[in-house]
């Protein structure tokens, strides 16, 4: 058998370290091809998310509290905390999850009284559905 089919255990070693961990070989079972990798399975263990209700508000200058809570989805992303909600089209960050949602609220109180001071007239698509609900989400204590 010719040298230059064979390869060394280094290059083979070498190679390996490239494979990805969950790679399973299917030869055994005479597929030929490798099982499928989940990208969910990969990224779960690196960004853990979760959601909290959010009750009350706090601009610089005014509180307030919502008839019905606020779904706040809070995760870490490298060095930084967020905190959304898809539904307002509003996304806080921080260097601590405090900071995130303290941003968040500041974000949710701002456009609350920018679409307040708005004429339907001035709006159209998204921005009038974002009027409408902000308009009934938050009430000033």
């Amino acid at each position: 058998m010719s040298t230059l089919l064979v390869d060394s255990y280094e290059e083979i070693k070498e190679r390996m370290e490239y494979m990805p961990v969950n790679y399973k070989s299917t030869r055994a079972i005479g597929v030929g091809t490798a099982t499928a990798i989940d990208p969910q399975q990969i990224f779960a263990n690196r960004i853990k998310s979760y959601v909290a209700p959010l009750w009350r508000l706090q601009s610089k200058t005014k509180r307030f509290y919502t008839p019905i809570p606020i779904a706040v989805k809070a995760y870490r992303d490298e060095d930084f905390f967020f905190a959304e909600n898809e539904n307002l089209a509003v996304c806080g960050t921080g260097d601590t999850p405090q900071d995130a949602l303290q941003d968040l609220e500041l974000h949710i109180t701002h456009f609350f009284e920018y679409y307040e001071n708005l004429d339907n007239s001035q709006l159209a698509g998204d921005a009038l559905r974002l009027k409408n609900l902000y308009k009934n989400l938050l009430i000033e204590e």
